[in-house]
């Protein structure tokens, strides 16, 4: 693998400094780096690995890029053109191993987003146990590439901007030397320590303000009435309203809703899903869906049916490409699924995508919630039955 072409990336890497600066980016740290290194980034915004791009300028990078971003005919034109590196996403992928070492071997810098998906609610979300073999293997140095406060900006619940401030560290995590001696579980949780950011918990302390705009889509993140919790609130320019029990929710400049972050609405949301599935183990959520899948280098509609959630998985029953068919996706094999929010959840698959479509918006994150509540009390139960 070789690193992306000079010629065209730098002039292009400017104008993308530029854009970046001009959207609120702003270097608070940079420590020096040079290849062969790895980089880590989080993931709050669609915005991300341009920041990082702009970050490391005038340096350039191999990205790890989820293999379904290269079926998109715009974006993954550009993805191979800066000659990214397509990586199945939650799964093991040897072919993406063997492309990123081969970058470290000739001396490059890959860069990562180890959480594999955008953040919904703006906290960091704890990443695939992978990486951290990757760098054990690699051994070469280790950097965070920490972006505070995108999702402040450039939510990805919608495509509006709330214009303000970033701030972007580049901050050298493990020297190469270092990580012969280092525990896996060691590099798993010093990324995790490095890279944790919560959009609401780091603004208490810098108090930057944001320009409101309406914040249509936030009601596919936050589907329930903080107060009386039912599903179904509704935006309205600034503001969320409960149409059950007629509370309304504002959203602030600091981006916060009633004084409280978006993840700790979100989390809350979780914890009462737990306590509705200790109420009634057999919880379970069903609704029609189209299915989307890889077709023609493209991503297409291939299929429609019903999908249904239990404790026992992920069951679609449907017609594909004219022929009935079931698919059965185990809990314990699925850890959570990327989500497009308000539209879609994503399983992949055997290098397969697999892309249910939801007509009702709130379904998609009613699906990821409860997968992933599913998925965490199987491992939880695994752990007791070997104790």
């Amino acid at each position: 693998m070789k690193k992306p072409n000079g010629i065209l990336y730098w002039p292009l890497g400017a104008l993308l400094k530029l854009f970046a600066y001009g959207k609120g980016q702003r270097m608070i740290r940079k420590d020096k780096i040079n290849g062969p290194a790895i980089t880590l980034s989080n993931h709050t915004s669609f915005y991300d690995f341009i920041y990082t791009t702009t970050a490391l300028y005038p340096k350039r990078m191999n990205y790890l890029a989820a293999h379904k971003m290269f079926f998109d005919p715009i974006l993954g034109f550009f993805l191979r053109l800066s000659r990214a590196i397509p990586k199945a996403l939650l799964q093991p992928d040897a072919v993406a191993t063997l492309k990123a070492l081969r970058v470290l071997k000739n001396k490059g810098i890959l860069s990562i987003f180890p959480e594999g998906q955008i953040s919904p609610s703006g906290r960091f979300m704890n990443p695939t146990f992978s990486v951290a073999k990757l760098i054990k293997k690699a051994k070469v140095d280790v950097f965070i590439v920490k972006h505070q406060f995108p999702y402040l900006v450039n939510p990805p619940w919608t495509k509006r901007t709330f214009r303000g401030r970033m701030d972007t560290q580049i901050i050298k995590l493990f020297d190469h030397t270092e990580i012969p001696n280092l525990s896996e579980k060691s590099i798993y949780d010093a990324i995790v320590k490095g890279l944790y950011h919560s959009a609401y918990e780091d603004n208490l302390i810098k108090q930057y303000t944001y320009k409101l705009n309406d914040i249509q889509g936030l009601e596919n993140v936050l589907i329930e009435c903080p107060k009386c919790h039912q599903t179904g609130l509704i935006s309205d320019k600034h503001e969320l309203d409960c149409p059950h029990c007629q509370s309304v929710f504002k959203y602030d400049r600091y981006g916060r809703i009633d004084g409280v972050g978006v993840d700790v609405l979100y989390e809350a949301q979780r914890q009462r899903l737990i306590k509705r599935l200790k109420d009634n183990p057999n919880h379970t959520l069903q609704s029609q869906v189209i299915l989307e899948g890889y077709e023609h280098k493209r991503v297409k509609t291939i299929g429609e049916g019903t999908l249904t959630l239990s404790v026992h998985g992920y069951d679609f029953s449907g017609i594909v490409r004219g022929n009935e068919t079931k698919y059965h996706f185990d809990i314990k094999d699925v850890s959570t699924c990327p989500s497009d929010i308000g539209r879609n959840i994503q399983i992949y698959e055997g290098h397969q995508l697999y892309q249910f479509v939801f007509n009702n918006p709130y379904l998609p994150t009613e699906f990821v919630l409860l997968g992933e509540v599913l998925h965490e009390q199987w491992v939880i139960n695994q752990k007791e039955k070997s104790s």
